[in-house]
C-alpha cells in the first residue's frame, strides 16, 4: 500500500509545476505586450507633435469708454473667436494694454469676446491693446497661445510743459526768479521741474499749473547761470535759461 501511494503524488507534483510554469510564461507575455502598447502610443503621440494653436482673433475694434476724468482716456475692446481653434480646448482670452511709454494698463484673461473699460492718460496715448486666444493641451500639456492682434486708441498728445524764467536780484546775494507757463497751456497738465544755479541744484518742486516765483539766496556776487528743467507726463523735458548778475 505504501508503494502504491507514492506514484499518484509524484504525477499530482509535475502537473502543479507544469501549471506554474505556463502561468509564468503567461505573465511574462502580458508585461512584454503591455510594454510594448505603451511604447507604441508614446511613440504615436511623439510622431503627431504639438496640437495646433489657435488663430488670431478677427475684428478687434477699441470704442471709446465713459467715466473719464480731465486727462482721463477710456475704451473698451470688442473682438470674435479666431476662424480655426485648432486641437485645444477651452478657447479663452489674454487682453492686455499698454500707454505709449510703456506702461501696463491692462492684463487679465477672459472667456467673453469684450473686454471691461481700460483706463488712461491722454497725455500718454495713443493707448494699445493687444488679445490672442488661448486653448489647452486636451492630453494635459500647457496652454497653447495664438498669435496676438493689436490695435491702437487715441491720438498723440504731447502735452508739453514750457516755461520761461526772469531773475531779478532782491537783496545781498538774493534773486528772485519768476516762472511763467507758455503756450500751448492746458490747465490739467503739470510737471515736476528743478531750479539749477551754475550746475547746482537750487530748488525743485511742480511747475505748470501757475505763474510762480523762487527765492534763491546766498549767492556770491558775479553772474550765475539758471536752468529750469519741467518734465511732461509723457517723460519728456523742457529746459528754461536765464542769466542774472548779483552786485
Amino acid at each position: 500500500m505504501t508503494r502504491a501511494s507514492i506514484r499518484p503524488s509524484r504525477k499530482v507534483a509535475l502537473f502543479v509545476a507544469t501549471i506554474a510554469t505556463l502561468c509564468a510564461a503567461t505573465a511574462t507575455t502580458a508585461t512584454t505586450a503591455a510594454a510594448a502598447t505603451t511604447a507604441t502610443t508614446a511613440a504615436a503621440a511623439t510622431a503627431a507633435g504639438p496640437p495646433d494653436p489657435p488663430g488670431p482673433v478677427e475684428d478687434l475694434v477699441l470704442s471709446p469708454a465713459s467715466g473719464n476724468g480731465a486727462r482721463g482716456l477710456s475704451f473698451e475692446a470688442t473682438w470674435t473667436p479666431p476662424a480655426e481653434t485648432g486641437d485645444g480646448i477651452r478657447t479663452h482670452y489674454v487682453v492686455e494694454a499698454y500707454d505709449a511709454i510703456g506702461t501696463r494698463l491692462e492684463s487679465t484673461t477672459t472667456g467673453r469676446t469684450s473686454s471691461g473699460p481700460i483706463r488712461g492718460d491722454r497725455c500718454r496715448a495713443p493707448l494699445g491693446a493687444a488679445v490672442r486666444a488661448v486653448t489647452q493641451d486636451p492630453r494635459g500639456g500647457g496652454p497653447i497661445d495664438g498669435p496676438t492682434v493689436r490695435a491702437q486708441f487715441g491720438h498723440l498728445n504731447l502735452c508739453e510743459v514750457n516755461n520761461s524764467i526772469h531773475a531779478e536780484q532782491t537783496g545781498p546775494g538774493a534773486l528772485q526768479v519768476a516762472v511763467k507757463r507758455e503756450p500751448p497751456v492746458d490747465p490739467y497738465v503739470a510737471g515736476p521741474c528743478t531750479l539749477t544755479v551754475d550746475g547746482l541744484v537750487a530748488w525743485s518742486g511742480l511747475c505748470g499749473t501757475r505763474e510762480q516765483t523762487i527765492t534763491v539766496d546766498g549767492l556770491a556776487p558775479g553772474g550765475h547761470h539758471l536752468v529750469l528743467t519741467t518734465g511732461s507726463p509723457r517723460g519728456d523735458s523742457s529746459s528754461a535759461h536765464a542769466f542774472a548778475t548779483v552786485g
